[in-house]
């Protein structure tokens, strides 16, 4: 696995500035990040939305967009609309969320006319670099699929997967946690779990090393597998965690960053190109950091 940000950001900019279809740019953070990215050559942006806002806000923070085509739209659901339809028209590479909701954007990349799905559901990856581990981990699914099934995780893992093979890894140490590492009935996501390995072990999940249920200590920590009398090749050395469902992966991610000093980046995957989608509340530097994310996988 990567062993920071940095390393991201170089393997975006070996790829070439990517052409981003930003949907609803009226916001600080959104234009100051997109305005970084560009001048970073990471992304060649599209903005879509109020045009006399956009250029107001762009005044304000002193931002040129002179070398920024802005596409004048009369409400959010024009932006959004718009924005996929240039993704679909084969005129960006990515899709990025300014202030908009999430599910109006959505909505449009799922319309059947622009043909941006596949055959597997759409799920969001988090990328965390935290100062108490020893390299970039992945985590999966904070962001989309509330109480995901057992096919649906199984989906969400190959978009994890698939996403983490487009960094070069081709076989990630992958936990897929739980309270315990006991199979009961009482624990759903450890039935889960051990279904997923099953799966994993029938060859399904390629080359990836999948352990499950998992504990997070076990996954972080190789001491305290052996204190456990745990035989694991994932301890303390993990590489992507699968959470049981999004409130867990949200309350995990946004504990790390608030509480521990974590770096987040993040995207949805699965669908034909990579959607830059996070809370509005993100400060510019997590912007530019998925920015650079969906630049690397694109």
């Amino acid at each position: 696995m990567l062993q920071s940000f940095d390393q991201i950001f170089k393997i975006a900019k070996q790829k070439g500035a990517k052409r981003f279809a930003v949907a609803g740019p009226e916001g600080a953070e959104v234009l100051k990040a997109v305005d970084d990215a560009y001048k970073r050559n990471l992304m060649v942006p599209t903005l879509f939305g109020n045009q006399e806002a956009i250029q107001s806000l762009a005044g304000e923070l002193q931002i040129s967009l002179q070398k920024m085509e802005i596409v004048h739209c009369q409400t959010p659901d024009e932006a959004a609309q718009r924005a996929v339809r240039l993704i679909a028209d084969g005129k960006a590479d990515a899709l990025m969320k300014g202030m908009i909701s999430s599910p109006l954007l959505l909505r449009q990349v799922l319309r059947q006319e622009f043909d941006l799905r596949t055959d597997r559901l759409l799920s969001h990856i988090a990328i965390l670099d935290i100062p108490a581990y020893h390299k970039l981990v992945g985590m999966t699914d904070g962001g989309m699929v509330p109480h995901p099934s057992m096919e649906q995780k199984a989906q969400i893992l190959e978009n994890g997967l698939d996403f983490l093979s487009k960094l070069g890894l081709e076989s990630p140490k992958v936990a897929i946690l739980a309270a315990n590492e006991k199979v009961s009935e009482n624990l759903p996501e450890t039935v889960d779990a051990a279904q997923l390995v099953q799966m994993a072990v029938q060859g399904r999940f390629g080359k990836a090393i999948i352990e499950g249920p998992v504990s997070l200590d076990i996954a972080f920590s190789k001491e305290a597998a052996q204190i456990k009398h745990i035989e694991s090749q994932v301890a303390g050395d993990v590489d992507l965690l699968l959470m049981p469902d999004v409130s867990c992966g949200n309350i995990f991610a946004k504990g790390l960053v608030y509480m521990a000093n974590a770096l987040i980046s993040g995207i949805i995957v699965g669908a034909k190109m990579p959607i830059v989608l996070i809370s509005r509340a993100e400060k510019t530097e997590t912007l530019v950091r998925s920015i650079a994310l969906a630049c690397a996988v694109s």
